[in-house]
């Protein structure tokens, strides 16, 4: 039996967002369940852009657990306090708290509130391969890529040519470095082939070239993936690395530090440089004539 929702779910995990909206909306279902899943990954690709106030306003609270659960998402990106009280009170409700989607966005929302073990424990009631890739983040996370390869272990085990585990072993042999980021090259270069390039994948094809001192390849990547999204806060940091790396003028890497903290002032990156900014002005001015 084939799989109609195989497109769809490909390209939203590789983070090309509208082009699995466009194969969501071609892709003819006829079942009520999958009908269900196709408008999950839809949404949460709406999510992904920052649509957030469409996905608010077409799915109702009388739509299926799996789909409040994305708008649960979205309310928790839009307003992060009303999202988390909303969390707490579907984990009371049982047909909620037993769903899967709702163990992911629950996991994903734990995290991004910091409670690492709360997300695990969500991450590994889920037990699908989503769940376990997200396992795998958070162990990485807590710099632990002995317990994020136990996992990785397990997903093959599930299915060793799914994108999902695919993407974790690129994950774990980044965070392995060492002759591991040639093989995290090879993966997200062999996903690009088969799907084309997204931001995401591209961000990946970067920090394995950084690291393997490819500084002209890295460039290349994210001016890819900056047209892509001139926004993408990740691609702008990584930019700033590759260009410190490639001793560019101090003008160019100011315009786009300025970019990166208009985008995203709260992003830990640019909030670590304040600190650091903050910490050098201090002791500056304490040793000052």
């Amino acid at each position: 039996m084939s799989d109609v929702l195989f497109d769809l779910r490909s390209y939203f995990l590789l983070g090309n967002y509208q082009t699995a909206i466009n194969e969501g909306t071609k892709a003819t279902v006829q079942d009520e369940a999958t009908k269900i899943q196709r408008d999950v990954y839809l949404f949460r690709c709406y999510i992904e852009q920052g649509n957030y106030q469409l996905v608010l306003e077409e799915i109702k609270s009388t739509s299926p657990p799996d789909l409040k659960a994305v708008r649960l998402l979205a309310l928790y990106f839009l307003d992060s306090e009303k999202g988390t009280q909303q969390l707490h009170q579907y984990f009371k409700e049982e047909q909620m708290a037993n769903n899967l989607t709702f163990q992911y966005i629950a996991s994903l929302i734990h995290f991004n509130n910091g409670n690492l073990e709360d997300a695990l424990r969500c991450s590994y009631a889920n037990n699908s391969l989503d769940g376990r890739a997200f396992v795998v983040q958070i162990y990485l996370s807590m710099q632990r890529v002995d317990l994020a390869e136990k996992e990785l272990n397990a997903m093959q085990s599930l299915g060793d040519d799914a994108i999902q585990t695919q993407l974790a072993a690129a994950w774990i042999a980044i965070a392995q470095g060492g002759e591991k980021f040639q093989e995290a090259l090879d993966i997200y270069q062999e996903l690009i082939d088969k799907y084309g390039q997204s931001v995401p994948l591209l961000n990946g094809v970067a920090i394995a070239s950084i690291n393997l001192n490819k500084l002209p390849d890295a460039e290349r990547a994210l001016l890819d993936a900056l047209e892509k999204n001139p926004n993408s806060p990740e691609t702008l940091v990584n930019l700033v690395v590759c260009y410190q790396h490639m001793k560019k003028p101090p003008e160019i890497l100011r315009r786009y530090l300025n970019q990166l903290r208009q985008v995203a002032p709260s992003h830990p990156w640019v909030q670590s440089l304040a600190k650091a900014d903050m910490s050098f002005d201090t002791n500056s001015a304490r040793f000052s004539i």
